[in-house]
Formats: structure tokens, C-alpha cells, sequence
């Protein structure tokens, strides 16, 4: 009534209110009453947000990767990151006037894959696609100790990169080579098999024949 109403937050949301241009409350799971068309109000998730990816890249011998994980993340500053991207709501808490909310989360992935490509292009095909546990460490130390984060007033708490995989077609080339050395593997043993058989079956031949002898 009369542009008077009431805002009552979670202790998950950080509330920024100002009021004619002044800051009138700041903190999280806030309540209290205001006057709409003199207000403006920010709110800031305190909560940590899993946002999962997918991207290509290429190895150091060229050739395509598919990467898939999950980056974790929470707002570490509210209020630093308020002061840098619109968190302005409008009548609801999770009703935005802009979309900076929504692209924090796709402004983190790009330096994720930013990070993750400088590491691929060093490894060759098949290092990179078992380096999944070496990468993403790498990746997340980087990303810890990063400025553009700290500014943003954002901390990553984890990286899991989950599968790194070349294309269905090398795959199936890298299948049919180990399939093929696998059967090599497999003939040769066999031929081993053979061939300590026949030996043996020499030796005891050779043995028969020298007690036959010495009979004689």
C-alpha cells in the first residue's frame, strides 16, 4: 500500500538496500520495510553454485579433445561483486533487472577454458586424455590464486574435470591399435607356448634316446 512494502531475506541472499541514493541496510537474511519507487535493492547469493561445462580444445599434436567437469564456486564479497555486476532484483528475490547473474557463472568457464587450453596444447593426444586429475589441479591452483577473481569477489572452491575425450573416429582408432597390439601380445605368447613345448619335447626325446643307448 502506498509503495510501502516488505522484504524479508534467507540468511543464503546478502541484501544491499539503498534509499534515495544512501545505504540503508547491508547484510544477509535481512527483513525489513521499504519504499519502493525511492528504493533499490541488490541481492547477492551466499550459497556455492555448481556449474557444469563442456568445451572443445586441441592437444599439442592437433588434435580435438572434448572437455567435461564442473567448476564450484561461492561469493566471497557480496558486496564487491554487487559493486561490479547488476544484482539489482526487482518485486522477487530471484527476479533480476539484468542478466549479470546469470553470466557470472559463463564468465568463470571462459577462464576455465582459457587455463584448461594453455595446459592441453602442452600434451600430446594420449597424454591429454589421461591427464583429467593432472589438469584440473593445475587449473584450480591457477584459478585460486587468481587477481581477476579476487576483484570479482569470488572464491573457487572446486574444479573436476570429469572426462577428457578425443573424437568418436580417434577413439576408435586408438581402440583398433590397442586391440591389434593386444592380439600381437596374445600371438606371441601363444608362439612362446609352441615353441617351450616343442623344446621341451626335444629334450625329453633326447633323453629317451641316451637311455637307450646306454642299455645297449
Amino acid at each position: 500500500m502506498f509503495g510501502i512494502r516488505y522484504l524479508k531475506a534467507d540468511p543464503t541472499r546478502y541484501v544491499i538496500h539503498y534509499h534515495n541514493g544512501r545505504l540503508r541496510h547491508a547484510g544477509a537474511g535481512l527483513a525489513f520495510f521499504y519504499y519502493r519507487p525511492s528504493s533499490s535493492i541488490a541481492a547477492v547469493p551466499l550459497t556455492s553454485a555448481d556449474v557444469p561445462f563442456i568445451f572443445n580444445e586441441f592437444s599439442a599434436d592437433f588434435q580435438p579433445l572434448t572437455v567435461q567437469g564442473q567448476l564450484t564456486y561461492r561469493v566471497q564479497d557480496p558486496e564487491r561483486l554487487a559493486g561490479l555486476l547488476d544484482y539489482t532484483i526487482r518485486d522477487r528475490m530471484d527476479e533480476y533487472v539484468s542478466d549479470d547473474p546469470q553470466n557470472l557463472a559463463q564468465r568463470l568457464i571462459q577462464v576455465v577454458q582459457v587455463l584448461t587450453r594453455a595446459r592441453l596444447q602442452e600434451l600430446p593426444l594420449r597424454a591429454a586424455i589421461h591427464a583429467s586429475d593432472e589438469v584440473s589441479a593445475g587449473v584450480l591452483g591457477q584459478l585460486q590464486a587468481s587477481d581477476g577473481f579476487k576483484t570479482l569477489g569470488v572464491a573457487v572452491l572446486q574444479l573436476a574435470i570429469q572426462a577428457i575425450r578425443p573424437t568418436p573416429e580417434v577413439a576408435r582408432a586408438l581402440e583398433a591399435e590397442t586391440r591389434e597390439g593386444l592380439l600381437r601380445q596374445a600371438d606371441q605368447a601363444t608362439y612362446d607356448r609352441r615353441n617351450a613345448a616343442v623344446e621341451q619335447e626335444r629334450r625329453i626325446r633326447e633323453n629317451e634316446l641316451s637311455t637307450e643307448i646306454a642299455v645297449e
